[in-house]
C-alpha cells in the first residue's frame, strides 16, 4: 500500500519535470500563437528608374610623369620628398655641374679662336660675304695688284721696240695667276672657318643646355592651376646617375582618371558625358565623375572595351592606384515596378515580401532586379499597388497583423 501511494504521488512530479501540462492548460495555446504583430505598411509602385552599368577599375592620375636624368652626374641636392605638392617648374634635383661648366668654357675658347682667325669679334647672323673678311680681302687686293702689274707689263711688252723682256712679262703673268688662285683659296678657307665657327657655336649652345639640364624641375602643366604630388623619390644626395635614370615619380591629383573595362554588349549604352558614381573602400560615401573617353576598339581576347572616367579630386580624398567601383548611369526606363529594399527578406538566395491581405501576412516570392537609392526593382511576383509589410522580421503566412501608419520604423 505504501509503495502504491508513492507511485501515485510521483505522477504529478513527473508531469512537471518533463513538461507535460494538464488538459486545461493546453487550451490557451492556439490563441497565443495567433497574437497580432505590429507592422508599418509599404507599397509596390511603378516609377521611372535610372538604369546603370557597374564596373570595377583602378584610379590613375590624369597626368603621371617620371622625371629622369637628362645628363649623367652625381646628385648634389634634392629639394623635395614624397607627399610634397608642387607647382610647375619647381626645382627637384640638382646634379653637380663643375664638369659641364668646364666643358662649356673649353668650347667658348675654341670659338673665340676661330673668330680671331676670321678677323671677327662676333659671328654675324645669316649669310656672310666672305669677300669682307680680312684674309679674303688681302688675297683679293693681291690679285688685283697682280692684275695691274700684268697690264702695265703687257703695255711695255707691246711697245716697239719692247720695253720689257719676255721673261719679265711671263713672270708678271704668272704672279697674277698665283694671286688669283690665292684669292680663291682664301675664299674656300674662309668658308671652312665660318662653318667651323658655326659648329663651335652650336657646341656652345649644346654645352649650355647640358649645364641647364643638371637642374631637374617639375614639368609645365597643360591646364591652369595644375599641381603635381611627389609619389616616389628615387635618388639621394651623392648618388651617381646615368642618362634616363628615374629621379622622381609625380602625379597630378586633380582630376583623377578611373579606367574600367566593360563587356562589348554595353557598347551602345555608354556615351561621353554620362554621370558616374564612384566608391572606394577608404570612404563610405560616393564620388561623382563623368565618362571622359571611350576606346573605339574591343579587345579580341577579353571581348571588352576600356572607358576612362574623369573624377574631380579637389579635396585630395582619392589616391591614384586605389581600387574603385563605378556605377555608370545609362538610360531612364519610364515604368518600372519598385519596392523598398527594407520590405524584402532574403534567405538562401530566395527573396520574399509579405503582403498585408485583410490584416493577415501572406508570403510572396519575388525576383529582384537592380537596387538604387534604397529601392529595388521587382521583375516577377508582384503587379503593383500591393500593400506590403516593411521590415517583416519573424513573419510567416497567416500571422495576424496590426497596421500602424506613421508609427513603424523608418
Amino acid at each position: 500500500m505504501r509503495i502504491r501511494a508513492a507511485q501515485l504521488a510521483f505522477v504529478p512530479l513527473a508531469l512537471t519535470l518533463f513538461g507535460c501540462k494538464p488538459e486545461g492548460a493546453g487550451a490557451q495555446a492556439p490563441s497565443a500563437a495567433r497574437e497580432s504583430v505590429e507592422v508599418a505598411p509599404s507599397q509596390a509602385w511603378r516609377a521611372p528608374l535610372q538604369r546603370s552599368v557597374r564596373a570595377t577599375g583602378t584610379l590613375y592620375g590624369e597626368e603621371s610623369v617620371t622625371i629622369a636624368a637628362k645628363v649623367p652626374g652625381r646628385v648634389a641636392e634634392v629639394f623635395h620628398d614624397v607627399g610634397d605638392v608642387l607647382a610647375p617648374w619647381t626645382t627637384l634635383v640638382q646634379l653637380e655641374k663643375v664638369d659641364f661648366e668646364l666643358a662649356l668654357n673649353e668650347r667658348r675658347r675654341a670659338f673665340e679662336q676661330s673668330l680671331a682667325r676670321l678677323g671677327l669679334e662676333a659671328l654675324p647672323e645669316g649669310e656672310i660675304d666672305v669677300e669682307k673678311l680680312p684674309a679674303v680681302e688681302r688675297a683679293r687686293l693681291q690679285a688685283e695688284n697682280g692684275h695691274a702689274r700684268y697690264e702695265r707689263g703687257r703695255l711695255l711688252r707691246e711697245r716697239v721696240p719692247p720695253a720689257m723682256s719676255e721673261q719679265d712679262y711671263l713672270d708678271l703673268k704668272t704672279a697674277w695667276s698665283v694671286a688669283q688662285a690665292d684669292h680663291r683659296i682664301a675664299q674656300l678657307a674662309a668658308r671652312a672657318q665660318l662653318a667651323e665657327a658655326r659648329a663651335q657655336k652650336a657646341q656652345i649652345e649644346s654645352a649650355e643646355q647640358r649645364l641647364v639640364d643638371t637642374l631637374h624641375v617639375v614639368p609645365g602643366a597643360q591646364r591652369a592651376g595644375a599641381e603635381y604630388a611627389v609619389a616616389q623619390r628615387r635618388v639621394s644626395v651623392g648618388d651617381l646617375v646615368n642618362v634616363g635614370a628615374p629621379l622622381f615619380d609625380l602625379v597630378d591629383l586633380d582630376p583623377l582618371e578611373l579606367r574600367v573595362r566593360l563587356p562589348e554588349r554595353h557598347g551602345r549604352e555608354i556615351a561621353v558625358g554620362q554621370r558616374v558614381q564612384i566608391k572606394v573602400d577608404s570612404h563610405a560615401g560616393a564620388f561623382e565623375g563623368r565618362v571622359a573617353r571611350l576606346s573605339p576598339a574591343v579587345d579580341v581576347r577579353t571581348r571588352t572595351f576600356e572607358i576612362e572616367i574623369s573624377v574631380p579630386n579637389a579635396e585630395r580624398e582619392l589616391r591614384p592606384g586605389s581600387f574603385a567601383t563605378a556605377e555608370i548611369d545609362t538610360l531612364v526606363e519610364p515604368n518600372v515596378l519598385l519596392v523598398e529594399r527594407a520590405s524584402v527578406t532574403t534567405f538562401a538566395g530566395v527573396h520574399k515580401v509579405f503582403l498585408i491581405v485583410d490584416g493577415i501576412a501572406q508570403e510572396r516570392v519575388v525576383e529582384l532586379g537592380p537596387e538604387r537609392d534604397g529601392n529595388v526593382e521587382v521583375l516577377k511576383g508582384l503587379q503593383g499597388g500591393e500593400s506590403i509589410a516593411r521590415r517583416p522580421r519573424g513573419l510567416v503566412t497567416g500571422t495576424p497583423l496590426r497596421v500602424v501608419f506613421g508609427g513603424g520604423e523608418p
